[in-house]
């Protein structure tokens, strides 16, 4: 398999708007409208519209994300091989996530290090099981600490039948990650990159 991984730009927004509408959620029409807005959401897009990830909220959410790439607030890398996008990981700033910060930071406070956070992982059918997000984490990895991040940060459920878009718990154990911190199912798990 010919792996990449790109960096999200906005020159690749048809790329990552193209795998959203036809590959991320072929096989289940529950996230289809999804977009990877659930961690971006706020009280601002609240006012607006109840949030969804089904069919009837795809419309709306793909707007909202397309003002969010277009602005730097939503931030991510592209797996393709020949190509194609086959997989996506939403990670940026932790800042940048209004859903991170108020449900993850009173676990596990700051200390004013600069933390990237990844929130989300979508691989298309026909490559899950196959690295793509394994790549993409190793990836993430390199490039936060090249822009001098101090910590990257994950929340990887314990049980990942209906909630592995946050990646899978061993994949960040064998990947140099460590749990800092837990509220129910979802654990919080840190690689700190100055050791590395």
């Amino acid at each position: 398999m010919n792996l990449s991984i790109r960096k999200l730009t906005v020159e690749l927004l048809d790329d990552w708007l193209s795998y959203f509408d036809k590959d991320a959620f072929s096989d289940n029409d529950e996230w289809c409208g999804c977009y990877c807005m659930c961690y971006h959401w706020n009280n601002a897009l609240q006012k607006k519209r109840a949030w969804n990830c089904d069919k009837d909220c795809a419309e709306y959410n793909r707007e909202q994300a397309i003002d969010f790439i277009k602005s730097g607030r939503m931030q991510g890398y592209l797996a393709y091989v020949d190509n194609e996008v086959v997989g996506w990981c939403n990670a940026n700033d932790k800042k940048a996530y209004d859903n991170v910060n108020f449900n993850f930071a009173k676990q596990v406070p700051d200390n004013g290090e600069k933390i990237k956070s990844i929130v989300c992982f979508s691989v298309a059918p026909g490559y899950r099981g196959s690295g793509v997000a394994t790549a993409l984490l190793n990836y993430i990895c390199q490039d936060a600490k090249a822009d001098g991040y101090v910590i990257v940060e994950a929340y990887p459920f314990q049980h990942n039948k209906y909630h592995a878009y946050h990646g899978p718990l061993s994949m960040y154990k064998k990947n140099g990650f460590e749990l800092c911190g837990q509220i129910e199912e979802c654990t919080i798990f840190r690689k700190f990159l100055t050791n590395n």
